[in-house]
């Protein structure tokens, strides 16, 4: 099981959601952005709020994060729903990761549920279609790796997170 005490408050739950972001146990979603994680048999995971619940200042954060167990692996998998300004998606990102206590206690209550080592990605998920440039552009100028920019709009499907495991 996933602990991630004191932060219970902000994971999404499959019936009742106090969280706008959430949309479902395992779906994130904001102003038509959307992403999804998708289990196999024997997973587990959690998506957590972390703009407006594990972060309620004024200070740069992310939108959310899901937490994966499974298959002698364990992933942070942090995420931006964001329009077009992907470059301010990126240091939102990086600030999380390398600036919060809170995501470090997240981090470290997932390496103690006993699988050690934890992979760690970034994502921006936005309705901005960007060139590998760009991209890369963005990577040096932020100094952080974003493992993906996925495409997401009303009417595409919702991307899984699943691909990137």
């Amino acid at each position: 099981m996933i602990d991630v005490a004191p932060f219970d408050r902000c994971v999404c739950d499959r019936m009742v959601n106090a969280h706008d972001l959430c949309e479902g146990a395992l779906t994130l979603s904001e102003r038509g952005k959307k992403v999804r994680l998708s289990l196999r048999p024997g997973e587990q995971a959690k998506a957590i709020v972390i703009d407006g619940c594990v972060l309620q200042d004024n200070h740069p954060k992310c939108d959310g994060l899901f937490l994966f167990l499974g298959n002698h692996r364990a992933a942070a998998l942090l995420v931006e729903l964001k329009g077009t300004d992907i470059q301010h998606a990126f240091e939102q990102l990086k600030s999380v990761r390398e600036c919060r206590r809170e995501y470090a206690n997240l981090i470290e209550r997932l390496r103690s549920c006993g699988q050690g080592r934890v992979t760690e990605k970034a994502f921006v998920v936005s309705s901005r279609m960007v060139s590998k440039p760009e991209h890369e552009r963005w990577e040096n100028q932020v100094g952080i790796r974003v493992t993906a920019i996925l495409h997401s709009e009303a009417a595409s499907p919702i991307p899984d997170l699943r691909a990137y495991l």
